[in-house]
C-alpha cells in the first residue's frame, strides 16, 4: 500500500499550497507526495518538500492521517516549520519539473492567505475542513484520523 506525506506550512499568515492544472482540471493540494519504499515517512516528507519548493523542513508534527484513493492510500499530514528562505520553486530534477515541461500536469507552489484557504477548490474536502477547524482553533497535539 502506497504512502504519501504532505506538509502544512504557515508563515506570516500565509499557507503554502500546490496549484495543480491536470489536463485542464484545476485544484489545490498540500505540498508533498509519495514516500519511497526505502524511506521513513519523515524522510519522504523532507525530500518531497525540497523537490517541490526548495525549502528545508526544520520541524514536523504529525497532525492528521487519512485514507485516500490510489495511488496514495495512506496520507500523513504534518504541520511543518521551514528554514529561513527567500523564495519557493520546483526544483529542476524533480518529477514535477518534468511534468511541467511536458505540459501534462502543471504544478505551481504558491503562498495563499490562510484565511482564504477555505475558499480554494481543494482536492480533499475532508482534509480541507480539518485544516480550517485547526486554523480557527489550533492544530491537534496528537494525530487525528480523518
Amino acid at each position: 500500500m502506497a504512502k504519501a506525506a504532505r506538509a502544512i506550512i504557515i508563515e506570516n499568515g500565509k499557507m503554502l499550497v500546490m496549484h495543480r492544472n491536470k489536463r485542464g482540471s484545476q485544484y489545490y493540494t498540500l505540498v508533498g507526495g509519495r514516500v519511497k519504499d526505502d524511506e521513513t515517512i519523515e524522510k519522504g516528507l523532507a525530500r518531497e518538500i525540497k523537490e517541490e519548493t526548495g525549502l528545508d523542513i526544520t520541524a514536523a508534527q504529525l497532525v492528521f492521517t487519512e485514507q485516500h484513493e490510489a495511488p496514495y492510500n495512506d496520507q500523513y499530514i504534518f504541520l511543518c516549520k521551514v528554514a529561513p528562505h527567500d523564495s519557493i520553486a520546483i526544483q529542476d530534477a524533480s518529477e514535477e519539473a518534468f511534468l511541467n515541461k511536458i505540459d501534462i500536469n502543471i504544478h505551481t507552489p504558491l503562498w495563499v492567505e490562510a484565511k482564504a484557504f477555505s475558499r480554494l477548490p481543494f482536492r480533499t474536502p475532508q482534509l480541507q475542513g480539518a485544516i480550517n477547524l485547526a486554523l480557527a482553533n489550533e492544530f491537534p497535539e496528537e494525530p487525528v484520523k480523518l
